[in-house]
């Protein structure tokens, strides 16, 4: 190889190298925080455990400052990341009817009292989804009146089985909430919810068989000394 390839070749890396130092200083110098991500990270990771307590708008502020230093810019918070908020405007088939909150619709079924101890029950409908989804407090479960297939079953045995087979079906009383008042006459009245309830805020739409729907019709309302509960779940 002659001297004059080789001067070429010398010339063509030390360019080479240039060129990639520029560039490294302009990408670091562009984005500060990759030079510090240990630990700035690390100093920040504390403060962001801390500020979880506050409230949702520093929780955003957080993600967006983790997203700093993984990505080099902010990344906007996404509203699916923050608590729901009962925004009664959505507009029903709506993308955020769909994806978004569309249970936006509260139904407060049982009130929780001040100074009680009673349960409670409430849904959140979505009028895009034409479904509810429904919490509760003082709730007990008696697992004697709730039937569904054992489980760890041979092949042989579930090969033909219908789904509704293996769905559990809820007996009247599978669920009770302990209340002191609001009990009417008879097992009727110690109903949670009627059947103009369920049609309204569970209907069965394009299913034969609801389990929600089944599960919520079963709660029974009892007095504080017919409530016994064996175990605590928190």
């Amino acid at each position: 190889m002659s001297s004059r390839r080789k001067g070429f070749l010398l010339k063509f890396l030390v360019f080479l190298f240039t060129l990639n130092s520029i560039s490294l200083f302009f990408y670091f110098s562009s984005n500060p925080a990759l030079l510090f991500l240990h630990s700035k990270h690390s100093s920040t990771s504390t403060k962001k455990t801390q500020d979880t307590l506050s409230s949702s708008s520093s929780l955003a502020e957080n993600f967006q400052n983790r997203n700093l230093y993984f990505h080099g810019k902010p990344w906007p918070i996404l509203p699916s990341y923050l608590p729901w908020s009962l925004n009664p405007n959505i507009q029903s088939k709506s993308c955020e009817g769909y994806f978004g909150n569309g249970f936006n619709q509260r139904i407060d079924v049982l009130k929780p009292r001040k100074k009680s101890s009673d349960g409670w029950f409430r849904c959140f409908y979505s009028e895009t989804l034409k479904s509810s989804i429904c919490e509760g407090g003082r709730i007990g479960m008696n697992l004697d009146k709730i039937n569904m297939s054992l489980g760890g079953e041979i092949l042989e045995n579930v090969i033909g089985r219908g789904e509704e087979e293996e769905m559990p079906k809820f007996d009247w009383g599978a669920f009770e909430i302990e209340v002191n008042v609001g009990i009417g006459k008879g097992e009727k009245g110690r109903k949670l919810v009627d059947t103009a309830f369920l049609d309204k805020y569970v209907p069965y739409g394009d299913i034969n068989r609801h389990t929600m729907r089944s599960l919520i019709d079963s709660i029974r309302l009892v007095k504080p000394h017919e409530f016994n509960c064996d175990e605590a779940h928190w």
